[in-house]
């Protein structure tokens, strides 16, 4: 059961965030600057010096993409697990770490809480045998 949960929680934030972050660098290029929420900040801004709060600089776009690389990896790391395969939690766990960190850098509170929350759900189920790798 952890495992399947686990596999929800690797699809639906991997998918979300990479299309959103498509669609914020999409809305960067045409309009100059990151949208705004209704709450009253920047989408993708970040308060560490040098990344830009209104506006992505050439690092916050370089790690932008690497946010959408790793939420494809989730999204494939999510099959993994619902199948039941070993390298679903190894590449899961391996992210983990990469995913916190762009979470903490980008202020994106639901990665934030997401990430180890899912590692940990994968962790509580590797007492389990896996099915051996396709051939």
């Amino acid at each position: 059961m952890a495992r399947r949960i686990a596999a929800i929680l690797y699809f639906v934030p991997g998918l979300g965030f990479a299309i959103s972050t498509l669609l914020i660098l999409a809305y960067l290029d045409r309009r100059g600057e990151l949208p705004m929420t209704p709450f009253g900040w920047r989408l993708m801004g970040s308060t560490v010096p040098g990344m830009g709060a209104d506006q992505l600089t050439l690092l916050g776009r370089a790690l932008a993409w690497v946010l959408i690389g790793v939420s494809a990896v989730d999204v494939a790391t999510s099959r993994w697990l619902w199948h039941d395969r070993r390298r679903g939690r190894v590449i899961g766990l391996a992210t983990t770490p990469v995913s916190l960190g762009l979470g903490l850098l980008f202020q994106l509170p639901f990665l934030i809480v997401v990430a180890p929350l899912r590692a940990c759900l994968v962790i509580a189920d590797s007492r389990r045998s896996y099915r051996p790798e396709a051939q």
